[in-house]
């Protein structure tokens, strides 16, 4: 009888261990995979993870969608958000937990097309029209807070751009790097400049809270691997590839220059 029990344990051990290693979660975004920070921290996450034999999928919807799929639990975590999400969302969101652990940081910064300055002049934003990527909710307390003449939010950073570069919008605020990548990317945009940075953001990814002691799990992960070198070795190594995708392509369009180029149409947003 003995003998039958431990067998039998051992085989729920084995049970409990086979299913751990086959369980995976979806994290989803408002930005798309393959810009700047998703990117960087999907690469990350998806280490710290699989060190917990868990598999990490990421999948990309608008802004307000993917916090309404997290915050109910449909989807297991929210990829990117800032620190104090509860805080600047107004506590909309009380599902999910933070895994306390730093990804990145980044800067929100203005961009505006044909500025000569490279100062924010706040006064001057008063009475302008301004576009952010809808569900970043920091940049909306921001602009709430400034009261600008007309705030419009766009579904797309890519959208942002196009609607200041045909001058729909007097400025936009967007990520420092990505905003720097998408006009190094069209040259359409070359007139279109970064007039200042308002924003310094820490970024932390957050679980439903039924995963709340996963989160505190992946979070130690996380900080073990910027203990082993490992973080840093995925930051610089996503870091590298973006830098060299974004070579290709400013090669791609100096290679092109002296050909007409007609812009293309697209739709707004």
């Amino acid at each position: 009888m003995k003998l039958q029990t431990i067998l039998y344990t051992l085989c729920l051990l084995l049970i409990s261990t086979i299913s751990h290693a086959q369980k995976e979660v979806l994290f989803v975004g408002g930005a798309p995979l393959d810009t700047y920070q998703p990117r960087m921290i999907s690469a990350l996450l998806t280490e710290a993870f699989k060190r917990n034999g868990v598999q990490f999928k990421a999948k990309h919807y608008p802004s307000p969608r993917a916090l309404m799929m997290s915050n109910s639990g449909a989807a297991d975590g929210e990829l990117h958000r800032v620190y104090d999400f509860h805080e600047v969302s107004k506590g909309q969101y009380p599902n999910l937990v933070r895994i306390e652990s730093q990804l990145m940081s980044i800067y929100m910064a203005v961009f505006s097309n044909g500025a000569e300055t490279m100062k924010v002049d706040r006064e001057q934003l008063k009475t302008s029209t301004i576009g952010y990527l809808r569900g970043r909710k920091n940049v909306q307390n921001y602009l709430n807070e400034l009261k600008p003449q007309y705030i419009a939010p766009q579904n797309t950073e890519l959208g942002l751009f196009k609607m200041l570069n045909i001058g729909r919008l007097d400025y936009i605020i967007s990520e420092s790097f990505e905003g720097s990548r998408i006009i190094a990317s069209n040259p359409d945009f070359s007139t279109i400049k970064e007039t200042g940075r308002i924003l310094d953001t820490k970024i932390y990814a957050y679980m439903h809270i039924k995963h709340a002691k996963l989160a505190m799990t992946i979070a130690e992960t996380l900080n073990q691997m910027k203990r082993d070198g490992t973080f840093q070795e995925i930051t610089d190594r996503i870091h590298a590839e973006i830098l060299a995708e974004d070579k290709l392509k400013s090669q791609s369009h100096t290679n092109k220059k002296g050909r007409p180029h007609q812009k293309t149409a697209f739709q707004f947003v």
